[in-house]
Formats: structure tokens, sequence, C-alpha cells
């Protein structure tokens, strides 16, 4: 008796402990499974959200086309006094923008959510149609600060994808059909441009910046699209911001589409025959929206009011910039407006690491391009979403990456281009390694200018289903094929060649074909020889590859697999691939049984029988094992 209630105690002990362990296990998988899984943040809480609002002083008002026709004459005339009897804050009229709507200046900075409660008041008189916060955008690169990337430039981002760069957009084949048109304007909203050596290709731009505490030029608006530095001291762009040097963001975009090519200097650009126009809308801290959409009608060929005409209207339209939020009025009009004078416009996903994309990659009528590293995983920074089109080369680490260090390992490259050496205001031409969903528009830019070159009526819908359909699929290894993120990585990778080839009716050069491979054994320590094959539909040389092969075994490029003295006894399965100057096959598998010939057992342990650990026990043990893991990484 006694001992059948030690016995029942125990158990009832044991029970408590693996709840415990159950417990505190479930949630470290749960870590970790996020974690692994490469899923993105879909929110922050309100008090990071609260800390990270930067202040606004500026609102966009649509007067209503009906009802506010009274209205749009006061604030035509600059008199805000009707708005300011209907708001909880004074504000002032700045100036009239492309589409007719106003620009209104509060004489107070306010949090963002404040400034949406103001434009909410004054739509609510039903003579304003919309009213919306002038935020500012951001470029949306990352700078990597190790001094190992100087010693290995490169432009991977350019290459056909093989062996560990699965991420290349296969530029050289693209220029084997073209390399670009002088015909062909791309326009580079951005921080302006430093005049350098390796980019000669410039058309008369023009800084659309208005305020010039954000201009750091001294000035506002004129027809000097170069950049003077957008370098800001602590405290500059709010008040624990801290002090950072000029980025020369515009130039690097620039240098991606249109570098030279052959001058022995620098690299090269996707498209260096085209021709670039340089718009200036961010500076110091960022960029206005309201500057921002004056440059993209501009870009397409549209006044506005104070800037002189465009004569050099741009077909393709480089947006890499953003910030957080649902697409706004002002974008969406804007977007539309240059839509339907033929442009194309390119914009950035973002760099939060999120299923949720920024404005105004999320408008309508958009090529919104994510970033992948040169594995061709999703970098762990780009944003993804339904709004997604394509992915392009970004560099940085990819999101599945296990122990990525940028710089250092092999999916952390950056992405090569030009810059400046000046750490505040512009010094010698230089190049530069940055990384960002900001890399990765220009590659989609570049390869849109070499296919309008091809062809230049197509159509923005035209562009955008060739991209889709020529889209090389995600690695196996991917994020973008996790089911968390179905659909939300767009097509796939972009592949430069394929895209261009398809507009000039050029066949695409295809992947090779794995022949299917049946499982194989063979005895311990004896020697395995085994023939793969591939087929190659364009005639190509094929080598063959395999990343999980067991010690001791070889796989020569012809495809012939060695395994001598093979062991230990047990199974295990070999991945391999086949590639050609285009790419790679998609992944085969197979199974090697190694087996005891004495007994003909693989030495794969029986399920269950005599001397097996219990179910629950094995669980609490594997819990316990990955709660010491957790403990030893914190």
């Amino acid at each position: 008796m006694g001992i059948t209630i030690a016995r029942r105690m125990a158990s009832a002990a044991a029970l408590a402990v693996t709840i415990m362990l159950l417990t505190v296990c479930a949630s470290v998988s749960a870590d970790d499974a996020h974690r692994k899984a490469g899923l993105r943040p879909m929110h922050i809480t309100a008090e990071a959200q609260a800390a990270n609002q930067p202040l606004v002083d500026r609102l966009i008002v649509t007067p209503h086309p009906t009802r506010g026709g009274k209205l749009d004459g006061q604030l035509d005339r600059k008199n805000a006094d009707h708005l300011n009897s209907i708001s909880s804050k004074s504000m002032t009229v700045e100036r009239k923008l492309g589409d007719g709507s106003h620009l209104l200046k509060l004489d107070q900075a306010v949090s963002i959510d404040e400034a949406r409660a103001i434009a909410a008041q004054l739509q609510q008189s039903g003579e304003v149609q919309v009213a919306e916060p002038d935020l500012m955008m951001h470029v949306q690169s990352i700078t990597p600060n190790d001094p190992a990337y100087a010693s290995w430039p490169g432009q991977w981002n350019y290459l056909a994808p093989s062996g560990g760069n699965r991420g290349g957009a296969n530029v050289p084949g693209a220029w084997d059909i073209t390399l670009g048109s002088g015909n062909i304007d791309v326009a580079v909203i951005d921080t302006g441009y430093r005049p350098h050596i390796d980019l000669q290709q410039m058309l008369p731009g023009y800084d659309f910046i208005s305020k010039a505490s954000v201009g750091n030029d001294g000035d506002g608006r004129d027809a000097d699209a170069s950049d003077p530095g957008d370098y800001a001291p602590a405290g500059a762009c709010g008040s624990r911001s801290a002090a950072s040097d000029s980025t020369w963001h515009g130039t690097h975009v620039m240098g991606t589409v249109a570098a030279l090519m052959d001058n022995g200097l620098y690299g090269t650009g996707i498209a260096p025959n085209v021709r670039i126009l340089p718009l200036r809308a961010l500076g110091r801290c960022g960029g206005y929206t309201s500057d921002i959409v004056d440059a993209i009608r501009w870009a397409a060929g549209i006044d506005i009011a104070g800037v002189p005409h465009n004569n050099n209207p741009a077909r393709v339209i480089n947006l890499s910039l953003g910030s957080a939020g649902a697409c706004s009025n002002a974008f969406q009009r804007a977007i539309n407006d240059v839509n339907a004078k033929g442009a194309i416009v390119v914009v950035a996903t973002g760099n939060g690491g999120s299923n949720v994309i920024n404005q105004p990659a999320n408008c309508t009528g958009v090529i919104a391009v994510t970033a992948h590293s040169i594995d061709g995983d999703s970098a762990e920074y780009a944003n993804i979403g339904a709004e997604t089109t394509i992915s392009a080369p970004g560099g940085g680490c990819g999101t599945q990456a296990v122990s990525c260090v940028s710089g250092y390992s092999a999916d952390g490259p950056a992405v090569y281009s030009l810059g400046n050496s000046g750490s505040a205001t512009p010094m010698a031409d230089s190049s530069a390694l940055k990384y960002g969903t900001s890399m990765a528009v220009p590659h989609v830019v570049g390869t849109i200018a070499l296919m309008l070159s091809v062809n230049p009526s197509l159509s923005r819908a035209q562009v955008t289903a060739l991209l889709r359909s020529s889209a090389r699929a995600f690695p196996a290894a991917s994020a973008c094929n996790l089911a968390a993120n179905t659909n939300l990585c767009g097509a796939g990778l972009i592949d430069a060649r394929a895209a261009v080839a398809s507009v000039a009716g050029v066949q695409g050069n295809r992947i090779p074909v794995l022949a299917p491979v049946a499982d194989q054994q063979v005895s311990f320590g004896a020697t395995l020889r085994l023939q793969l094959l591939a087929s190659d539909a364009d005639g190509n040389p094929i080598s063959f590859h395999a990343s999980d092969l067991p010690a001791g075994a070889s796989l020569s490029s012809g495809g012939l697999l060695i395994w001598l003295s093979a062991a230990p006894v047990g199974s295990r399965s070999i991945h391999w691939t086949a590639s050609n100057s285009y790419g790679s096959s998609l992944p085969g598998q197979f199974t090697v049984n190694v087996i005891d010939s004495s007994s003909g057992s693989n030495g794969l342990a029986p399920v269950g029988g005599g001397g097996s650990m219990r179910d629950d026990l094995l669980l609490v043990f594997a819990c316990m094992v990955a709660v010491i893991r957790r403990w030893r990484r914190q």
C-alpha cells in the first residue's frame, strides 16, 4: 500500500514536472519556430510605435470638387482663415501642388496621430475631399560598416545564377541583346547625384526640395540636382536622432542603372547607354511627400507651378524610398497621373523585415520590388507583402541564414556601385557597398530600360507581365517558399536575360532537367558508383553539384558519384542539381541505404519494444535539451 502511494505521488510529481517543462518547451519552440521559419513581425507595440513617431508640421489638403470651390479660391490666395476656424491647430498656406491640392504648414509640429486627427477634423467640414499629413519619406538602403567589404566589392548581383550565387540577376545574357538605348530616359528621384567620372549620361534635372534645412544647400527649389550631402548632426532629425554621414544614395542608385561600361573604371550599370534624369527630393532627414509627388509628375512631363517645363520626360521612374503606412491619396493621385502619361513607377517595399510593405510601394499602379541575398533567399530586412511584384538583388543576409554575419558569410555580400569619399560634404569620386531594398529597385529599373530599348511601345501592364512570367523560382531553402509567406514575395527572382529575351522574341536559355534516380543500396565498407544524368534542351554543357555528400564520397562535374568504403550503416538522403551557364535545375533527391551484409539490416533502431524510451519521457527529455540550449543562447 505504501509503495503504491509512493509510486502515485512520484507519478503525480513527474506529471507536474512534465507539464511545466512542456509549457516552457512550447514557449521555446514557438520562439525558435518563428525565428527559423523566417516569419516577419506583423505589428509593433503601441509604446514602441509612439517612441518612433516623427513629428509632422505640414498637411496636404484637397478641396472637394463640388463643395470646396470657395475654399479652393481662398487657398489659392494663401488664405487659411477658414481652415483655421474649423481646426484645432493654426496653419498657413505654403503652395499649390501639381494635382490642385494645397500644402499647409502647421504653426506647431505635432505627432503623426495628432496630424491625422486634424486631417479628419478638416474632412468633416464637407469642403475638404482629402486631408493627410505631409510625411517624410526615407531612403530604403542599409550601408554596411564592415571593412572586409572593401576587399571584395564585385558585382555578384549581375551574374548568372550558379553555385552559391542563386541570387544574381543574369544581366550578362541581356547584354547579348542590348546595352540600352540613348532614347530611353530613366528618372531617379533621390538625394540627387554627384558628378562622377563613371556616370556621364546625365540629363538636366531639378532640385524639388522646398525646405532649406532639408535641402542642406542653403536654398529651396532650383535647377541644381547635384547632391551637397545629406549628413545630419545628432538631434537634427529628432531629439534622439544620432549623427549620420552623407549617404550619396542617389549616386549609388544611378550607378546601378547606368554607370559606364568598358572604360576601365569602377563597375558598370545594367543599362549603360540609357540616360538618367536626376531629381532631388530627399535631403537631410529624408524628404516630404509633397516634394516627391511634384518630382514624380515633373519626371513624366507634367508641368509644376514655378518649375520650368521638363523637355525629357522619363519612361521609368526609380523610387528607392518610402515610409510605413497605407498608400496616401497624394501618392496615388501622382502615380495615376504619370501612369496615364505612360511612365512606369518602380518602388522599394522597405526595410522593416515585415509582411507589410511601405508606401508608395503599396499604391496601385506601381512595380513593388523586394530584395534577396546572394543565395536567393529573401533578405532578412526586406518587407514582403501581397502587393510585391518581384524580388531583385539587395544584398545582406538571407532570412533563413543560420549564422550570417554581414560581409563575411556566403549570404552577406552587399551591392557595389558608385559613391563619394566625403563623409559630410562632397570630395572625390569613389565606390560604395550598400544593401537594402533601395539597391534592389535599380536592378528592376535597369532591366525595364533594356526591355524598352528593344521595344519602346511596351505598356506598363506588358512590362509587369513580362517581368513576372520571366522570373526565376525562389530557391527551395528561401523563406519565400514557407507556407506563411505564400504569395508575399512576388513572382520570383528577377532574370534580366529572360525578361529582355521575352521582349526580343529570343528563346531564353533553359535550365537542365534531372533524370530520376532510384534509391540506392550498398554494403558496409563497399564502394557505390552511380552516374547521375540530366538533359539540356539547348544543348549546353552541364555540370553536376551536391551539397550534402557523406564523408568519403565525391561527385564529378560530369555527374559520376563515387563513395569509397561506405560507412556507417544507416540511411542518408543526397540532394543534387545540374546547372548550365544560364542557371540551375530544380533540386533532385535520392536515398542511399548502407546495410550490414551479414544481417541485411540498415542499423536503424526498431520502433517501440524493449529498451525504447517512453514517448512522454522522450518528449520531456527533448524539452529539457531545448530549454538548456535556449538558456545558453541567452
